[in-house]
């Protein structure tokens, strides 16, 4: 399991401990900069050999800047079977069993698992966030993440599916007939990373916790320059910078009766089965610990029906965002070619012009013309200048 992490102190040792009683046998974690002592908890995990820990000093773009893709092979190179893209907020539930039974059931022909996400919303308080969040979104259909087989050829954007890939993105049998200059009825270099028919694992995200925590993540976003890209985020930072932020924090809150409603609405669903399962796994720091417990079967657990359903819908999502990128990139295209078509009329206007004028000056005609002498044109400019002080007068 990847992740990169920054100031998660609050929950990162309950994420790990809930993964190891999972089935996860290595993290590659990378602090980007932690001070509120979450670098101390990675620390003493990784004396312990259940973390590979790599630390560096920057932001998310420096992370998009090959540092994801660079802790993904290290992971690899470790021995991985599979790689799990996961956040220190986010807790990979499977339907059945834990996730290591999950990912030994996948075909070897299968590289890749969607996992679709749910988020449970901040709720009041400053205890525990597992004892006072215990309700969730019905559906999982916030961007899915994913978990894949490792490649030496893995080249990856992010930690959603549609920014991981092995070898080259577009290749294979693509493309319209009349283009072709030979048969192409097969692929010589077939994709690696397809991924499997069943979604046997929801992700389960928990983004804000506490009030404290929300400023600081508002805080590194502003510093990551991510608050710049929309209406919203100007806004978020905005409330920082005049010292509103809580009340924006207070909206994202849901009180009792929130809850209350969204539960009758159907948007919102109790799922205590979490609370239960994070009290029960054991401390991995802990000689002789007691063994992993299994996940309950109710509690508002997922099933797996329920999951493949919010999958498809995470596909969808995916394909529909992909065309609209497509159809807006043509759209820019045709604006920029139609500009050039422009200025390239232009050109050729002025070009005719000046050349029309070179003729001009260059003729026997122009040599010959008639000037007026220029005592005669300082004798009207002063003309001028008098009756326009008349005038005035």
């Amino acid at each position: 399991m990847v992740y990169k992490v920054r100031d998660e102190a609050d929950i990162i040792e309950d994420n790990l401990r809930f993964h190891v009683a999972q089935g996860v046998d290595l993290f590659v974690i990378v602090d980007t900069g932690s001070v509120d002592g979450t670098l101390e908890i990675l620390e003493r995990y990784e004396k312990a050999g259940i973390v590979r820990l790599e630390r560096t000093i920057g932001g998310i773009h420096d992370m998009k800047s090959g540092g994801e893709e660079g802790i993904t092979r290290l992971a690899g190179e470790m021995g991985a079977d599979w790689i799990i893209h996961n956040d220190a907020d986010e807790f990979w539930w499977p339907a059945a069993g834990n996730l290591k039974e999950t990912f030994e059931s996948i075909p070897d022909e299968f590289g890749m698992v969607l996992t679709p996400r749910t988020e449970f919303p901040a709720r009041p308080g400053n205890g525990p966030f597992a004892d006072r969040m215990t309700v969730r979104e019905t559906r999982f259909r916030r961007p899915a993440k994913s978990a894949h087989r490792p490649s030496d050829r893995i080249s990856l954007r992010g930690p959603h599916p549609v920014e991981i890939w092995a070898g080259e993105p577009y290749r294979g049998l693509v493309g319209k007939p009349v283009l072709r200059t030979e048969a192409e009825h097969h692929e010589d270099d077939p994709l690696e990373l397809v991924i499997a028919p069943t979604f046997p694992v929801g992700v389960l995200h928990f983004p804000f916790r506490t009030f404290e925590q929300y400023k600081r993540r508002v805080e590194i976003a502003r510093d990551n320059g991510q608050l710049q890209r929309n209406k919203a985020g100007r806004t978020v930072r905005k409330a920082l910078e005049d010292g509103r932020l809580e009340e924006v924090y207070d909206r994202l809150v849901l009180d009792d009766d929130s809850v209350a409603k969204g539960i009758d609405e159907g948007w919102l669903i109790e799922q205590a089965s979490f609370r239960e399962y994070l009290a029960a796994c054991p401390d991995p720091l802990a000689d002789g610990g007691s063994s992993p417990p299994d996940i309950p079967a109710n509690g508002g657990s997922p099933t797996a029906d329920q999951l493949g359903e919010d999958s498809m819908y995470a596909i969808t999502r995916y394909l529909q965002t992909q065309a609209e990128r497509a159809a807006r990139h043509r759209r820019q295209g045709a604006r920029v070619r139609e500009f050039r078509q422009r200025l390239k009329a232009r050109n050729r206007s002025l070009r005719t012009r000046t050349d029309r004028l070179r003729r001009v000056e260059s003729s026997l005609w122009w040599r010959m013309r008639p000037r007026i002498p220029r005592s005669v044109g300082r004798i009207r400019r002063t003309v001028r200048r008098r009756l326009r002080r008349r005038r005035r007068g």
